[in-house]
């Protein structure tokens, strides 16, 4: 009788059986499970003419922290740099129906652990994944994808030069080999994957019943940190994530927070301090009573972009509220 090897078991198992309780439950007996390896064969020649790469759950290049998972997947198909998965890395989930604020937190944030040497981990759907890969990538930072799919399809479709971007400066992978389409069930499978790899997930926006919160879930059963962006408690994409801070999330307003808890160096960067043009758009704001972010732009002389970065910043810390009709005022019993 043959013998197989434990990469061929693997790829046996993963190319049989697309349901993960399916694929553990006959991890065990893989041997009498699949009479040959035909479909290790298949899968290897599949994988080599798509150019995707694939480690099994006894190579070295593996993740000791999927060990720690309840059901940890027997292959890893990748695209890019695997050495990624064993660097300090900070998972940033929230809504795929993003309000500007949470994309501009999930920006923030993003931009800001890059630049510290962070790596982004996110799960490439609209929204706040999309907004939290780009900035990472947008500051020569390193980012990594986790699909619900085989790596021959992109989901969404719109994020395809996307997720080829990702594959080139940073990592995509994914426990599906190829031709795997993205159902339902499979991105909750997918959620624990982007936890157990990261030091925490920070939720920057979530509706309730988010699939955000399920990640968050998978954070606090593995023991990782988990970081909420306060939301307003006048939207209803922050009901979810307001909801978990109650319950046992950390809220957090800076990065520092976060490299504080991740083994990094809090260096006082994004600090109680405020910056000169900062004070600047505090005082338009305070002279007008209520402002547009256009006229701050005009009245302080900074680009609108800079000024939404500004506003967003101000808002983490408290010192506005923003109104309907993207107007500022200063928060109450807060002074600058």
């Amino acid at each position: 009788m043959k013998e197989y090897t434990d990469r061929e078991k693997a790829l046996l198992l993963a190319s049989g059986e697309q349901s993960l309780k399916r694929r553990c439950s006959v991890a065990a007996d893989a041997l009498s499970y699949y009479p040959d390896t035909g479909g290790a064969k298949k899968i290897i020649s599949a994988l080599e003419k798509r150019h995707i790469s694939f480690i099994t759950c006894d190579d070295a290049e593996y993740p000791e922290s999927l060990d720690g998972l309840y059901e940890p997947p027997p292959v890893l198909y990748y695209k890019g740099d695997i050495s990624l998965l064993k660097s300090n890395c900070v998972t940033i989930v929230g809504s795929r129906r993003a309000t500007r604020y949470g994309i501009e937190a999930a920006q923030y944030f993003a931009e800001g652990l890059a630049k510290k040497g962070v790596t982004i981990v996110s799960g490439l759907a609209r929204g706040i994944d999309t907004a939290a890969h780009k900035a990472a990538l947008d500051c020569g930072g390193k980012t990594i994808a986790v699909t619900a799919c085989g790596l021959d399809t992109v989901y969404p479709a719109e994020n395809a030069d996307l997720m080829d971007e990702i594959a080139a400066k940073g990592l995509v992978i994914t426990e599906y080999p190829p031709d795997t389409p993205p159902l339902s069930f499979r991105f909750p499978e997918r959620n624990r994957i982007m936890a157990a790899i990261s030091k925490g997930v920070l939720v920057t926006e979530a509706a309730k019943g988010s699939g955000a919160l399920i990640t968050a879930d998978c954070a606090v059963e593995l023991g990782r940190e988990l970081w909420i962006t306060p939301g307003s408690i006048f939207s209803r994409m922050s009901e979810g994530s307001n909801e978990l801070l109650k319950e046992c999330g950390r809220p957090v307003t800076r990065i520092g927070d976060i490299l504080a808890d991740t083994g990094g160096e809090d260096d006082g960067e994004n600090a109680a301090g405020l910056t000169d043009v900062q004070k600047r758009v505090l005082e338009v704001i305070e002279h007008e009573g209520s402002a547009h972010y256009s006229l701050i732009a005009r009245e302080t002389g900074v680009t609108i972009p800079e000024v939404a970065k500004v506003l967003m910043k101000l808002e983490l810390d408290g010192y506005v509220k923003r109104l309907a009709g993207n107007y500022y005022t200063l928060a109450r019993n807060r002074r600058y």
